[in-house]
Protein backbone atom coordinates (compact mmCIF):
# COMPACT_ATOMS: atom_id res chain seq x y z
CA UNK A 1 0.00 0.00 0.00
CA UNK A 2 2.94 2.33 0.41
CA UNK A 3 3.71 2.14 -3.23
CA UNK A 4 0.29 2.82 -4.08
CA UNK A 5 -0.03 5.81 -1.68
CA UNK A 6 3.18 6.85 -3.77
CA UNK A 7 0.99 6.78 -6.58
CA UNK A 8 -1.76 8.41 -6.41
CA UNK A 9 0.20 11.64 -4.71
CA UNK A 10 2.11 11.55 -8.15
CA UNK A 11 -1.40 11.13 -9.98
CA UNK A 12 -2.61 14.12 -7.61
CA UNK A 13 0.20 16.09 -8.78
CA UNK A 14 -0.03 15.38 -12.33
CA UNK A 15 -3.49 16.52 -12.22
CA UNK A 16 -2.75 19.84 -10.98
CA UNK A 17 0.02 20.57 -13.31
CA UNK A 18 -2.46 19.78 -16.34
CA UNK A 19 -5.45 22.29 -14.70
CA UNK A 20 -2.95 24.70 -14.66
CA UNK A 21 -2.05 23.91 -18.43
CA UNK A 22 -5.45 23.87 -19.56
CA UNK A 23 -6.29 26.81 -17.83
CA UNK A 24 -7.90 29.80 -20.78
CA UNK A 25 -6.46 33.35 -20.76
CA UNK A 26 -9.48 35.65 -20.72
CA UNK A 27 -8.37 37.79 -23.68
CA UNK A 28 -10.35 40.88 -24.69
CA UNK A 29 -9.32 43.66 -26.99
CA UNK A 30 -11.46 46.70 -26.93
CA UNK A 31 -9.92 48.04 -30.00
CA UNK A 32 -11.16 45.49 -32.49
CA UNK A 33 -13.79 46.53 -34.55
CA UNK A 34 -15.38 45.27 -37.83
CA UNK A 35 -13.81 42.78 -40.05
CA UNK A 36 -10.83 41.92 -37.84
CA UNK A 37 -12.47 41.50 -34.61
CA UNK A 38 -14.96 39.02 -36.29
CA UNK A 39 -11.43 36.87 -37.57
CA UNK A 40 -9.76 37.20 -33.88
CA UNK A 41 -12.92 36.35 -32.06
CA UNK A 42 -13.86 33.43 -34.66
CA UNK A 43 -9.71 32.29 -33.89
CA UNK A 44 -10.68 32.57 -30.01
CA UNK A 45 -13.77 30.41 -29.92
CA UNK A 46 -11.88 27.57 -32.45
CA UNK A 47 -9.08 27.93 -29.65
CA UNK A 48 -11.13 27.88 -26.77
CA UNK A 49 -13.40 24.78 -27.87
CA UNK A 50 -10.28 22.93 -28.59
CA UNK A 51 -8.53 23.69 -25.20
CA UNK A 52 -12.10 22.60 -23.82
CA UNK A 53 -12.02 19.36 -25.71
CA UNK A 54 -8.67 18.57 -24.26
CA UNK A 55 -10.14 19.10 -20.96
CA UNK A 56 -12.85 16.94 -21.31
CA UNK A 57 -10.44 14.11 -22.64
CA UNK A 58 -8.18 14.81 -19.84
CA UNK A 59 -10.65 14.57 -16.95
CA UNK A 60 -12.07 11.60 -18.22
CA UNK A 61 -8.27 9.89 -18.41
CA UNK A 62 -8.16 10.80 -14.92
CA UNK A 63 -10.88 9.19 -13.95
CA UNK A 64 -9.44 6.08 -15.81
CA UNK A 65 -6.60 6.33 -14.14
CA UNK A 66 -8.08 6.19 -10.55
CA UNK A 67 -10.03 3.50 -11.38
CA UNK A 68 -6.49 1.59 -12.57
CA UNK A 69 -5.06 2.60 -9.22
CA UNK A 70 -8.02 1.49 -7.11
CA UNK A 71 -7.88 -1.68 -8.78
CA UNK A 72 -4.28 -2.19 -8.58
CA UNK A 73 -4.38 -1.10 -4.86
CA UNK A 74 -6.76 -4.29 -4.35
CA UNK A 75 -4.81 -6.75 -6.20
CA UNK A 76 -1.51 -5.45 -4.83
CA UNK A 77 -1.46 -8.13 -1.54
CA UNK A 78 -2.38 -10.81 -4.08
CA UNK A 79 0.45 -10.09 -6.49
CA UNK A 80 3.60 -8.65 -4.36
CA UNK A 81 5.80 -11.17 -6.94
CA UNK A 82 4.75 -8.84 -9.67
CA UNK A 83 4.32 -5.41 -7.91
CA UNK A 84 7.75 -3.83 -9.58
CA UNK A 85 6.68 -4.23 -12.83
CA UNK A 86 2.78 -3.06 -12.84
CA UNK A 87 4.46 0.13 -11.23
CA UNK A 88 6.75 0.46 -13.02
CA UNK A 89 4.24 -0.25 -16.60
CA UNK A 90 1.96 2.39 -14.83
CA UNK A 91 4.40 4.79 -14.31
CA UNK A 92 5.44 4.56 -17.68
CA UNK A 93 1.69 5.11 -18.95
CA UNK A 94 1.39 8.18 -17.02
CA UNK A 95 4.37 9.44 -18.03
CA UNK A 96 3.57 8.89 -21.73
CA UNK A 97 -0.17 10.53 -21.38
CA UNK A 98 1.14 12.91 -19.21
CA UNK A 99 3.85 14.40 -21.74
CA UNK A 100 1.80 13.96 -25.07
CA UNK A 101 -0.90 16.27 -23.34
CA UNK A 102 1.98 18.75 -22.29
CA UNK A 103 3.00 18.67 -25.77
CA UNK A 104 -0.19 19.43 -27.17
CA UNK A 105 -1.15 22.32 -24.82
CA UNK A 106 2.05 23.82 -25.19
CA UNK A 107 1.71 23.76 -29.53
CA UNK A 108 -1.97 25.31 -28.83
CA UNK A 109 -0.26 28.11 -26.58
CA UNK A 110 2.48 28.66 -28.79
CA UNK A 111 0.31 28.91 -31.66
CA UNK A 112 -2.39 31.09 -30.09
CA UNK A 113 0.19 33.88 -28.46
CA UNK A 114 1.74 34.10 -32.31
CA UNK A 115 -1.60 34.28 -33.79
CA UNK A 116 -2.78 37.32 -30.97
CA UNK A 117 1.04 38.96 -30.93
CA UNK A 118 0.06 39.28 -34.82
CA UNK A 119 -3.54 40.50 -34.94
CA UNK A 120 -2.60 42.95 -31.64
CA UNK A 121 -0.02 45.54 -33.89
CA UNK A 122 -2.01 45.29 -37.05
CA UNK A 123 -5.94 45.12 -35.67
CA UNK A 124 -6.09 49.19 -36.09
CA UNK A 125 -5.01 48.67 -40.41
CA UNK A 126 -7.15 46.04 -40.69
CA UNK A 127 -9.85 47.67 -39.34
CA UNK A 128 -9.59 50.99 -40.98
CA UNK A 129 -8.99 48.94 -44.55
CA UNK A 130 -12.64 47.38 -43.77
CA UNK A 131 -13.82 50.59 -42.72
CA UNK A 132 -12.31 52.50 -46.20
CA UNK A 133 -13.91 49.37 -48.38
CA UNK A 134 -17.12 50.14 -46.76
CA UNK A 135 -17.27 53.39 -48.56
CA UNK A 136 -17.14 54.53 -52.44
CA UNK A 137 -13.51 55.47 -54.03
CA UNK A 138 -14.94 59.08 -53.84
CA UNK A 139 -15.34 58.77 -50.47
CA UNK A 140 -12.00 57.96 -49.54
CA UNK A 141 -10.85 62.05 -48.94
CA UNK A 142 -13.31 62.27 -45.95
CA UNK A 143 -9.53 60.19 -43.74
CA UNK A 144 -6.18 60.60 -43.61
CA UNK A 145 -4.05 58.18 -41.89
CA UNK A 146 -1.54 60.44 -39.79
CA UNK A 147 1.96 59.19 -38.73
CA UNK A 148 0.92 55.71 -40.68
CA UNK A 149 -1.17 54.61 -37.63
CA UNK A 150 -3.66 57.14 -36.89
CA UNK A 151 -7.01 57.84 -38.55
CA UNK A 152 -7.63 61.54 -38.86
CA UNK A 153 -10.75 62.99 -39.75
CA UNK A 154 -10.28 66.25 -42.54
CA UNK A 155 -13.23 68.76 -42.31
CA UNK A 156 -13.94 71.20 -44.56
CA UNK A 157 -15.29 74.47 -44.32
CA UNK A 158 -17.45 73.77 -47.66
CA UNK A 159 -17.48 71.61 -50.40
CA UNK A 160 -15.06 74.70 -52.48
CA UNK A 161 -12.59 73.77 -50.04
CA UNK A 162 -12.19 70.31 -51.08
CA UNK A 163 -9.06 70.34 -52.84
CA UNK A 164 -10.10 67.49 -54.87
CA UNK A 165 -13.00 68.54 -56.28
CA UNK A 166 -14.68 64.78 -56.30
CA UNK A 167 -18.22 64.22 -55.65
CA UNK A 168 -18.87 62.17 -52.54
CA UNK A 169 -19.12 62.38 -48.60
CA UNK A 170 -17.22 64.64 -46.75
CA UNK A 171 -17.57 66.43 -42.94
CA UNK A 172 -18.33 69.68 -43.63
CA UNK A 173 -17.65 72.36 -40.42
CA UNK A 174 -18.83 75.88 -41.41
CA UNK A 175 -16.89 77.59 -38.55
CA UNK A 176 -14.67 76.94 -36.00
CA UNK A 177 -18.02 77.13 -33.21
CA UNK A 178 -20.08 74.76 -34.64
CA UNK A 179 -20.08 70.90 -34.54
CA UNK A 180 -19.22 69.02 -37.88
CA UNK A 181 -21.56 66.71 -39.92
CA UNK A 182 -21.25 64.92 -42.46
CA UNK A 183 -22.95 65.84 -45.86
CA UNK A 184 -22.65 65.57 -49.76
CA UNK A 185 -20.62 67.44 -52.45
CA UNK A 186 -21.44 67.38 -55.78
CA UNK A 187 -18.37 68.43 -56.72
CA UNK A 188 -18.01 72.04 -55.43
CA UNK A 189 -21.78 71.78 -54.54
CA UNK A 190 -23.32 70.91 -51.36
CA UNK A 191 -26.52 68.66 -51.88
CA UNK A 192 -29.12 69.57 -49.00
CA UNK A 193 -32.31 67.84 -50.73
CA UNK A 194 -32.46 64.81 -52.98
CA UNK A 195 -35.56 63.34 -54.16
CA UNK A 196 -35.82 60.71 -57.12
CA UNK A 197 -38.06 57.53 -56.07
CA UNK A 198 -40.11 58.93 -53.55
CA UNK A 199 -38.75 56.28 -50.82
CA UNK A 200 -38.89 59.02 -48.16
CA UNK A 201 -41.54 60.94 -46.90
CA UNK A 202 -41.38 64.75 -47.26
CA UNK A 203 -44.94 65.69 -44.78
CA UNK A 204 -43.16 66.32 -41.68
CA UNK A 205 -43.15 68.24 -39.00
CA UNK A 206 -41.09 71.20 -37.60
CA UNK A 207 -38.36 69.51 -35.50
CA UNK A 208 -38.27 67.02 -38.57
CA UNK A 209 -37.35 69.69 -41.10
CA UNK A 210 -35.18 71.78 -38.67
CA UNK A 211 -32.59 68.98 -37.91
CA UNK A 212 -32.92 66.49 -40.81
CA UNK A 213 -34.47 63.52 -42.01
CA UNK A 214 -33.51 60.53 -44.79
CA UNK A 215 -30.13 59.23 -45.62
CA UNK A 216 -27.26 60.92 -47.72
CA UNK A 217 -27.09 57.33 -49.72
CA UNK A 218 -30.90 58.04 -50.32
CA UNK A 219 -33.22 60.48 -50.01
CA UNK A 220 -32.80 63.40 -47.73
CA UNK A 221 -33.38 66.55 -46.27
CA UNK A 222 -30.12 67.91 -44.73
CA UNK A 223 -31.79 70.48 -42.18
CA UNK A 224 -33.28 73.90 -41.89
CA UNK A 225 -30.66 74.59 -39.01
CA UNK A 226 -27.27 73.25 -40.89
CA UNK A 227 -28.34 75.41 -44.24
CA UNK A 228 -28.55 78.53 -41.78
CA UNK A 229 -25.33 77.72 -40.31
CA UNK A 230 -24.13 77.00 -43.38
CA UNK A 231 -25.90 80.29 -45.71
CA UNK A 232 -24.83 82.95 -42.82
CA UNK A 233 -21.13 81.98 -42.82
CA UNK A 234 -20.78 82.48 -46.68
CA UNK A 235 -21.67 83.55 -49.62
CA UNK A 236 -23.65 80.76 -51.65
CA UNK A 237 -25.67 80.70 -55.04
CA UNK A 238 -28.50 78.14 -55.24
CA UNK A 239 -28.78 75.39 -58.02
CA UNK A 240 -31.95 73.37 -58.33
CA UNK A 241 -31.91 70.18 -60.94
CA UNK A 242 -35.22 68.81 -61.96
CA UNK A 243 -36.65 66.18 -64.07
CA UNK A 244 -40.10 65.23 -65.20
CA UNK A 245 -41.21 61.46 -65.83
CA UNK A 246 -40.18 61.78 -69.11
CA UNK A 247 -36.90 62.20 -68.22
CA UNK A 248 -36.44 65.94 -69.42
CA UNK A 249 -34.08 67.60 -67.28
CA UNK A 250 -33.96 71.43 -66.48
CA UNK A 251 -32.32 73.63 -64.04
CA UNK A 252 -32.94 76.91 -62.21
CA UNK A 253 -29.97 79.45 -60.69
CA UNK A 254 -29.99 82.41 -58.32
CA UNK A 255 -26.42 83.85 -57.56
CA UNK A 256 -27.37 84.40 -54.16
CA UNK A 257 -28.93 82.01 -51.28
CA UNK A 258 -29.23 82.44 -47.75
CA UNK A 259 -31.81 81.94 -44.54
CA UNK A 260 -32.97 83.29 -41.29
CA UNK A 261 -32.02 81.58 -37.79
CA UNK A 262 -34.50 79.72 -36.21
CA UNK A 263 -36.10 82.89 -33.99
CA UNK A 264 -36.22 84.41 -37.71
CA UNK A 265 -38.34 81.50 -39.14
CA UNK A 266 -36.09 80.52 -41.09
CA UNK A 267 -37.21 82.96 -43.52
CA UNK A 268 -36.05 83.07 -47.14
CA UNK A 269 -33.91 86.09 -46.57
CA UNK A 270 -31.21 86.19 -49.22
CA UNK A 271 -32.63 85.33 -53.02
CA UNK A 272 -30.79 86.71 -56.10
CA UNK A 273 -30.90 87.21 -59.83
CA UNK A 274 -32.00 83.79 -62.02
CA UNK A 275 -31.17 82.24 -64.62
CA UNK A 276 -31.71 78.79 -66.32
CA UNK A 277 -34.35 76.65 -67.96
CA UNK A 278 -36.86 75.88 -65.23
CA UNK A 279 -38.45 79.29 -64.72
CA UNK A 280 -38.43 81.27 -62.13
CA UNK A 281 -40.64 79.54 -59.65
CA UNK A 282 -38.76 80.98 -56.27
CA UNK A 283 -39.22 84.57 -56.55
CA UNK A 284 -42.13 84.51 -55.19
CA UNK A 285 -41.20 83.04 -51.93
CA UNK A 286 -38.67 85.56 -51.57
CA UNK A 287 -38.72 86.58 -47.62
CA UNK A 288 -41.00 84.19 -47.03
CA UNK A 289 -41.00 82.05 -43.79
CA UNK A 290 -40.53 78.63 -43.73
CA UNK A 291 -43.44 76.54 -42.69
CA UNK A 292 -44.37 72.81 -41.83
CA UNK A 293 -47.92 71.11 -41.22
CA UNK A 294 -47.49 72.01 -37.33
CA UNK A 295 -45.92 75.53 -37.65
CA UNK A 296 -47.90 77.82 -39.81
CA UNK A 297 -45.73 81.12 -40.86
CA UNK A 298 -47.47 81.95 -44.55
CA UNK A 299 -49.72 84.12 -45.46
CA UNK A 300 -52.45 82.53 -46.33
CA UNK A 301 -55.43 83.17 -44.56
CA UNK A 302 -57.68 80.27 -45.26
CA UNK A 303 -55.33 77.62 -43.31
CA UNK A 304 -51.98 76.38 -43.76
CA UNK A 305 -50.26 75.79 -47.13
CA UNK A 306 -48.20 72.98 -45.59
CA UNK A 307 -51.17 70.71 -45.04
CA UNK A 308 -52.91 72.09 -48.05
CA UNK A 309 -49.50 71.09 -50.39
CA UNK A 310 -48.75 68.18 -48.86
CA UNK A 311 -45.08 69.40 -47.76
CA UNK A 312 -43.11 71.88 -46.09
CA UNK A 313 -41.74 75.20 -47.60
CA UNK A 314 -41.53 78.72 -47.89
CA UNK A 315 -44.79 79.25 -48.51
CA UNK A 316 -46.57 82.61 -48.69
CA UNK A 317 -50.49 82.58 -50.44
CA UNK A 318 -49.20 79.17 -51.15
CA UNK A 319 -46.64 78.24 -53.67
CA UNK A 320 -45.41 78.60 -57.27
CA UNK A 321 -42.62 75.72 -55.80
CA UNK A 322 -43.72 73.00 -53.82
CA UNK A 323 -39.99 70.58 -54.45
CA UNK A 324 -40.99 69.13 -50.64
CA UNK A 325 -44.42 68.04 -51.63
CA UNK A 326 -46.09 64.46 -52.53
CA UNK A 327 -44.14 62.58 -55.18
CA UNK A 328 -46.92 61.60 -57.56
CA UNK A 329 -47.37 61.52 -61.13
CA UNK A 330 -50.38 63.28 -60.98
CA UNK A 331 -51.40 67.44 -61.61
CA UNK A 332 -52.07 69.11 -58.27
CA UNK A 333 -51.39 71.59 -55.18
CA UNK A 334 -49.92 68.51 -53.11
CA UNK A 335 -47.54 67.26 -56.17
CA UNK A 336 -43.54 67.83 -55.93
CA UNK A 337 -43.62 70.89 -58.49
CA UNK A 338 -42.22 73.58 -60.28
CA UNK A 339 -44.73 75.89 -62.00
CA UNK A 340 -42.84 77.73 -63.90
CA UNK A 341 -42.02 74.47 -66.03
CA UNK A 342 -44.38 74.65 -68.57
CA UNK A 343 -46.47 76.22 -66.19
CA UNK A 344 -48.07 73.21 -64.43
CA UNK A 345 -48.50 71.65 -60.91
CA UNK A 346 -47.65 67.66 -62.80
CA UNK A 347 -45.65 66.31 -60.53
CA UNK A 348 -41.84 66.28 -60.93
CA UNK A 349 -39.41 62.74 -60.87
CA UNK A 350 -36.70 64.17 -59.47
CA UNK A 351 -35.54 66.96 -57.42
CA UNK A 352 -31.82 68.21 -55.78
CA UNK A 353 -31.50 71.16 -54.00
CA UNK A 354 -27.76 72.42 -53.82
CA UNK A 355 -25.76 75.58 -52.83
CA UNK A 356 -22.36 76.45 -54.31
CA UNK A 357 -19.74 78.64 -52.27
CA UNK A 358 -19.16 82.18 -54.24
CA UNK A 359 -16.78 83.77 -51.96
CA UNK A 360 -15.67 83.61 -48.51
CA UNK A 361 -16.62 86.32 -45.84
CA UNK A 362 -16.11 87.22 -42.24
CA UNK A 363 -19.73 87.53 -40.97
CA UNK A 364 -21.78 84.86 -38.47
CA UNK A 365 -25.01 85.76 -37.90
CA UNK A 366 -27.31 83.94 -34.80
Amino acid sequence: MFVANIILGFVLVLILTSKVYSTEPNVTDKNCGGFAFEMLVTKLEYLQHTLSEMDAAMKHTEKTLFQAINQIGQTLDQKLPHQENLTQGLLTVINQQSQTMVNNLTTMQNHFNHMFSNHSWSINELMWNEIRMLVSKNDVPRSKIDSGEHPQAVTFRSCKENPSQLSGKYIIQSTEADEPFLGYCEQTAFVFQHRYDGSVGFYRNWTEYRDGFGSIDGEFWLGLEQLHRLTSARVYELLVELKDFSGNYMYARYDEFAIGSEAQQYQLTKLGSYSGTAGDSLIYHKDAKFSTRDRDNDDNQGGNCASRCSGAWWYKNCADSNLNGAYMRENGAKAMSWYHYRLSRFGLAYSRLMIRERQQINKRNG
